[in-house]
């Protein structure tokens, strides 16, 4: 404790938190500390809490604790409801839902959200077949036109049931339907560029605004990062090189320009020093803590951060991807910015450019070079 950078915040944690209550009690136990244990306990805060300060202190191994938690709660959700619904509904969570998340998760690009989304999907599925029993219908019985009834009588997220009857159709458990994605609006609000530039400047310059709110602003108005790339970034993410600091995001380095680039080293230097207990070496500082240790701010934190001073994320966000895709080809943006190619081609029709001179400056680069 000696060795931490703020002893006092510890010595108040263990005198008046009930997680380090719970800490106290597992080691009263003298039983052996691991995930197995925290997983009888339960869930909660402060279990919670624990289980994430002893993995960002290496004692525990890391896990991807959202994946982790799913396979319980489609149990305890399922365990209430109609036989007919589990056996549709466990299958195609566990052999697609959480087969393409631990793909994900395997290949380093989950994300915290991802779990909810799931959780999402579950009870979208649910819900959809209580109102088939209502309907005296199932799955096997309903026809096109009563899915366009629920489709139409309810909110617009209710088209995500087209992957679950793809999959039921597949397995011959209902007829083919057809369902639309139903398409993204894009921002009814899209900050013109000058008050753009004008907001970013002020992230610059006003020394009045926390820092985090400075750097988190600065990225979403100068590349349109979304509150959910943001949030998630750490002290690991930069890489220093001779001419400047760059984001690793996706295959491509993001280079930040130089009076951006000091708020983020700022910000990075600030998040290695004010852990409040000692790290493990495979830790990762976030520029952007939340309050479970190692763990970032939601999505939600985030963006009610920037609105408490002023910023809104999404208007800033939609005129940054506008004004870059009038100024990139879709591929090179969608490389640049670990986005999907399909979304930087729809930014990109909102900008209409025209890349006639730019592809034939290429085909005259490579006939150069054979």
């Amino acid at each position: 404790m000696g060795a931490a950078d703020a002893p006092a915040r510890i010595i108040d944690w263990l005198q008046s938190s009930t997680s380090a209550r719970l800490l106290a009690d597992l080691a009263a136990t003298g039983q052996h500390l691991s995930h197995d244990l925290l997983d009888t306990l339960p869930a909660g805060h402060d279990e919670c809490y624990v289980r994430a300060l002893l993995v960002h202190t290496a004692v525990l191994e890391p896990r991807q604790e959202g994946l982790e938690r799913i396979a319980p709660w489609l149990e305890r959700i399922l365990a209430d409801r109609p036989a007919a619904h589990a056996r549709l509904v466990y299958p195609y969570a566990h052999w697609v839902l959480l087969r393409q998340a631990r793909t994900r998760a395997a290949k380093g690009r989950s994300a915290p959200g991802s779990w909810g989304h799931i959780r999402g999907r579950v009870r979208l599925i649910l819900s959809f077949l209580d109102w088939l029993d209502e309907q005296q219908l199932t799955v096997a019985t309903v026809r096109q036109d009563n899915l366009d009834q629920w489709l139409t009588s309810g909110p617009q997220r209710r088209h995500d049931i087209r992957s679950f009857l793809t999959w039921a159709h597949q397995r011959g458990l209902t007829n083919e339907h057809h369902i639309r994605p139903y398409p993204e609006a894009p921002a009814t609000l899209v900050l013109t560029e000058e008050q753009r530039w004008q907001e970013l400047r002020r992230c610059l310059n006003d020394n009045d605004l926390p820092l985090r709110v400075r750097v988190g602003r600065t990225l979403t108005l100068l590349y349109g990062m979304p509150a959910s790339t943001v949030r998630l970034l750490t002290a690991n993410d930069i890489r220093h090189d001779t001419d400047g600091i760059y984001f690793s995001l996706g295959r491509q380095p993001l280079f930040v320009p130089p009076r951006p680039a000091a708020l983020v080293t700022e910000l990075a230097d600030r998040a290695r020093q004010s852990a409040p207990m000692a790290t493990s070496p495979s830790s990762r500082a976030c520029l952007f803590p939340g309050t479970v240790p190692g763990q970032p701010l939601s999505t939600a934190g985030h963006s009610l951060l920037m609105r408490r001073h002023g910023f809104h994320t999404v208007p800033a966000r939609s005129a940054a991807l506008i004004a870059l895709a009038g100024q990139l080809p879709s591929p090179v943006l969608a490389e640049l910015l670990n986005i999907h190619v399909h979304t930087a081609r729809k930014w990109a029709s909102y900008s209409q450019p025209d890349w006639t001179a730019y592809l034939a400056e290429r085909a005259a680069d490579r006939d150069l070079r054979t």
